[in-house]
Formats: structure tokens, C-alpha cells, sequence
């Protein structure tokens, strides 16, 4: 209980925090813009790597004319600044990097650099002060800003699983560190040891940190990625594997005495539909066909609604289950549950091998692979001509499923 009163008033205080702190670098880019009379417009250039630009070899020459070594040094983001002398003798300097484009222009060359120059200080003790805060220097602070960012671009099932990963197997190890002190070294035992115990989670979290460590570069808290000097070990996913003959003769006897639980077994054997899927089937016999959702959608592709669903033709297996499926609802069973349920009472295979064996039944017995791919909820293809210019008629998905009477 103490512990999470303590974690409470930390991520309240820490809040707070960054709110002050947020609203006073608001001001002062509200003040730095009426002092340079500039419109910022965050269009105009992404983040950008720590680094600042290199003047090419043409350029360093008067680079180095109009800046000294020692002005560069000590602050590098002069660098940035382009300089030129117009034909009408005006000396320019132009800024086009952040979000800003402005320019300094003055017949007096000193005026005009000394107007670049403090510009460039002003804006470097902005960029200063958006991650000079005391937690923003930790990796946590990082973490939960690049998490937002994932939020909004990428699925929910894909977020939930980096905001776990992170939660449970990353910030107990690095979350309070500060990000600059996080080192290669550091990262490499982190990673064998994860990788010994859940060499997927260790996939995922590879992912994770890479992309937090991106960010902060981008942002200006790193000069460089310190996963660029850790190697973590391939994790091979299992895909899964067919049922042989012998074992699916056995697994349809045995079913026929599990109930529910059986009736959903043997429906994702016999139509490939995956476990999450199944509460969704909507069998429609008098057409001869089922329509499912298609759970497994990029997010990309969920915006086209006619990739919501798809209509999949009743199989030769499904139609000998046709009075058991119509009895009761009851077959209609958490994904979840399903899983438990095999695996305490069907441990040979797993449920996604149903899944394979349909496919593999299918294309033994000669049904083209586009069309497999269509039936399962595949992509039906990487070409033009599979992804547009390929359509299955009803009739001929009838006619092709009534082939697949090889089990």
C-alpha cells in the first residue's frame, strides 16, 4: 500500500513538474519569437539528429570567414547559418532549420552577424531548456514522450504491448537512469540475460529501446544511439505445424467428446480461421458461405472497410457440422479460454496448428495460393496484379472449396 501512495505522489509530482516547466519554456519561445520577429512553422523541418550540419568543402572556407574557431566552438550550432552577400551588397545570414526560417540582413556585415549570433543563442538556450528539466534526463522521461508518439500511429494491440514491455521488463532496469549514462556496455548484459529467459520479449524490447534512443538523439538529449553497439540475438518465431492424417482422425474422435470446446476446435479446423476470430463468424448456409472478421489488420489497412471483413465459402467439414453448429451457440468461445483449453486437454498440438492444417489440406489438394491466402485473411499478395486486379467470384470459391475433401 505504501508503495503505491509513493508512486503516486511521484507521478503527480512528476507531472506537475513538467507542467511548470512546460509552460515556462512556452514563454520563453513566445518571447524569443516577438524578440526575432519569427514565425516558427513545425512543417518546415522534422526533428533532426544532435549533430549539427557539416559545411561541405566548397562552403568551409567562408564558413570559417565569417565565424571564428573559437565562436564555432563554443557554440556549434552557428554552423547552421548560411551567409551570403546579395548582389545589391546586403550581407544575409539565413537560419532554415527547426521549424524557423528567418534572416538577418544588414549593409553592415557586424550588425548583420551579431543578429545571427544572437538568435542562435536564444534559440540554443530554448532547445536547452526543453529537456533541462531534472526527470526529463532520465530514461523514463524519454520512454513515456515516445510512447505518446507511438499512440497515435500505430495499433492498440501493438502499443499495449510496448507500454508492457517497458513497464515490466525495462523501466525496473533503466527507467530512473539518466539517458545519457545508459551505455552499450551496459545494455549487453541486459539483453543476454533477456534474451536466456524470453527471447521474444527480448525481440520486443530491442524494438523499444531503439526507437526511445532514436528519439532522444532527434531531440538533442544524446549525441548518438547506444544500440548501435549491442548485439542482440535473432528470435525465431514457432509458425506453427500441421496435424498429421493419423492425428487428425484422432483429434476429430476426440473432439466430438469435449463439447463446445470440441464444436470450436473442430470449426478452425476445417475453415482456417484464427482463434480471436471466431466469435465473429457469421455462417450464412443458405448462400453457402461464412463472413468473418479480419482481425489481424495493419492499421493502414483498417481504413478501407471492405477490409473489415471477409467472405469465405462453407468447406466440405464445415457442412458435415452443420446441425452441431446450428444446435447451440455455446461453440463461440473466448480466444483466450480456447487456448487454456487445449492446452490442458489437447496437448499435442496447439490451436494455431489447426490453423495450419487447413491451409495445408488446402493446398494439397490444388487450390491456388492467392486464394488460400484470401480464405485465411492473408494479404493475397506483394504485386499490383494480386492486390488489385485479383477477384474471386462466389462460384469459383465454391467450386474450388469443394476440392478440399482430403481430411
Amino acid at each position: 500500500m505504501k508503495d503505491e501512495q509513493y508512486l503516486f505522489i511521484e507521478n503527480t509530482l512528476r507531472e506537475l513538474a513538467m507542467y511548470i516547466h512546460n509552460c515556462r519554456v512556452s514563454e520563453e519561445k513566445e518571447k524569443f519569437k516577438k524578440q526575432f520577429a519569427v514565425v516558427y512553422d513545425s512543417t518546415l523541418a522534422p526533428m533532426r539528429s544532435s549533430e549539427v550540419s557539416k559545411p561541405n568543402k566548397k562552403k568551409r572556407k567562408q564558413s570559417l570567414q565569417v565565424w571564428t574557431a573559437k565562436e564555432i566552438k563554443d557554440m556549434p550550432y552557428l554552423k547552421d547559418i548560411k551567409y551570403r552577400k546579395t548582389q545589391n551588397g546586403i550581407h544575409q545570414f539565413r537560419y532554415r532549420r527547426d521549424g524557423y526560417n528567418v534572416s538577418f540582413n544588414s549593409k553592415d556585415f557586424e550588425v548583420a552577424k551579431k543578429k545571427a549570433y544572437d538568435f542562435i543563442k536564444g534559440l540554443k538556450k530554448i532547445l536547452r531548456n526543453s529537456a533541462d528539466v531534472a526527470f526529463g534526463k532520465t530514461l523514463d522521461f524519454v520512454a513515456q514522450a515516445w510512447l505518446e508518439l507511438k499512440k497515435a500511429h500505430t495499433v492498440p494491440a501493438t502499443f499495449r504491448t510496448y507500454k508492457g514491455v517497458y513497464d515490466n521488463h525495462i523501466a525496473p532496469v533503466f527507467g530512473k537512469r539518466s539517458v545519457k549514462s545508459i551505455l552499450p556496455m551496459d545494455l549487453q548484459p541486459y539483453f543476454d540475460d533477456l534474451f536466456s529467459r524470453q527471447e521474444r520479449t527480448c525481440e520486443d524490447a530491442k524494438v523499444i529501446l531503439n526507437g526511445i534512443f532514436e528519439y532522444a538523439v532527434a531531440n538533442r538529449l544524446i549525441p548518438s544511439n547506444p544500440m548501435q553497439g549491442v548485439i542482440v540475438n535473432k528470435h525465431f518465431r514457432k509458425t506453427g505445424k500441421a496435424l498429421t492424417n493419423e492425428q487428425i482422425e484422432t483429434f476429430k474422435k476426440e473432439m466430438l467428446k469435449h463439447g463446445p470446446y470440441g464444436i470450436a476446435g473442430l470449426i478452425i479446423l476445417y475453415s482456417g480461421v484464427r482463434g480471436h476470430e471466431l466469435n465473429s463468424i457469421d455462417f450464412q448456409w443458405d448462400r453457402g458461405v461464412f463472413v468473418v472478421n479480419n482481425a489481424k489488420l495493419k492499421k493502414g489497412q483498417k481504413s478501407n472497410p471492405e477490409n473489415l471483413k471477409r467472405t469465405v465459402p462453407i468447406f466440405p467439414g464445415l457442412w458435415k457440422l452443420k446441425d452441431l453448429i446450428q444446435k447451440s451457440e455455446e461453440w463461440r468461445i473466448k480466444p483466450t479460454s480456447l487456448t487454456v483449453y487445449f492446452s490442458k486437454n489437447w496437448e499435442q498440438n496447439s490451436v494455431k496448428d489447426l490453423r495450419h492444417t487447413f491451409t495445408t489440406k488446402a493446398q494439397q489438394a490444388g487450390v491456388p495460393e492467392n486464394l488460400v491466402n484470401l480464405w485465411t485473411g492473408h494479404l493475397p499478395g506483394k504485386t499490383v496484379t494480386a492486390n488489385v486486379y485479383t477477384h474471386f467470384d462466389v462460384e469459383y470459391q465454391i467450386q474450388q472449396a469443394n476440392k478440399i475433401t482430403n481430411y
